[in-house]
């Protein structure tokens, strides 16, 4: 196991674990909650089938530290230290594998604008999910108003956005906020089953190319995302000809 910041990450069947380790709600005390470096270098491994992402003990992440961010000191020192944020949730947003947060307890602000980063939120039954920062003055400052809206809809993220109201796991998955309820002690086997059953028997390449598809489509111009799905094909069909020419 290794450390950075407040996380921990190890490797469990070639996926990639990387925990949220502040507890008891697992406060993120500044938006960089783990070295951009060290994430870059762990998920950088080539045998990597997908990602977990959890909180360590009983909750998921309680978000930003109300204190800490009544303390602030200047714009720039804002600007600054959610730009090390935004990188980190840019970087897990962009890898070419599965993710999915692994939710327990509470998950809010911060908290759930990382869950919001990865393709999949499985959840606890008694999870409970908000967004308080219009309550303090101010709003989401990491990826919150970008993803939002594109998983729950304009209308629901406006509202949760608007009335702070903390929503519990059944609400969260009739918005489709998550995409699975599970028991609190299953939460993590869930996850990790998932995962290898999302997986199974695709070589990694093909994995690759499906969840890069989709990242270039969310980032890229549409012909061009179109043009690199072509390439991407391509590549794939000749290894794949030449792969039955070698067995034959």
């Amino acid at each position: 196991m290794e450390e950075s910041i407040l996380t921990e990450w190890e490797v469990v069947d070639n996926f990639g674990i990387l925990t949220i380790n502040n507890p008891p709600q697992n406060f993120l005390t500044e938006p960089e909650f783990v070295l951009l470096s060290d994430l870059q270098r762990w998920t950088g491994d080539e045998s990597l089938r997908g990602l977990i992402i959890q909180g360590k003990g009983r909750h998921f992440c309680a978000g930003a530290d109300k204190d800490k961010i009544m303390s602030v000191q200047g714009e720039e020192d804002i600007k600054n230290n959610l730009s090390k944020g935004k990188a980190i949730l840019a970087h897990l947003q962009d890898l070419p594998i599965p993710t999915v947060a692994a939710i327990k307890g509470v998950c809010l602000g911060g908290g759930l604008e990382v869950a919001l980063s990865c393709h999949f939120r499985v959840a606890s039954e008694k999870s409970i999910f908000a967004f308080p920062e219009t309550g303090l003055g101010i709003i989401p400052g990491l990826n919150g108003t970008v993803n939002l809206p594109g998983v729950v809809g304009m209308a629901n993220a406006i509202d949760m956005l608007l009335t702070c109201r903390t929503l519990n796991a059944e609400e969260a998955l009739e918005i489709k906020l998550i995409d699975y309820m599970v028991p609190k002690n299953e939460v993590f086997d869930y996850s990790l089953n998932f995962l290898k059953k999302l997986t199974s028997d695709r070589p990694l390449n093909v994995i690759h190319a499906v969840v890069k598809a989709f990242v270039n489509a969310r980032k890229l111009p549409d012909d061009q995302a179109v043009e690199e799905g072509i390439r991407v094909f391509c590549d794939l069909a000749v290894d794949l000809a030449e792969s039955r020419k070698t067995v034959g």
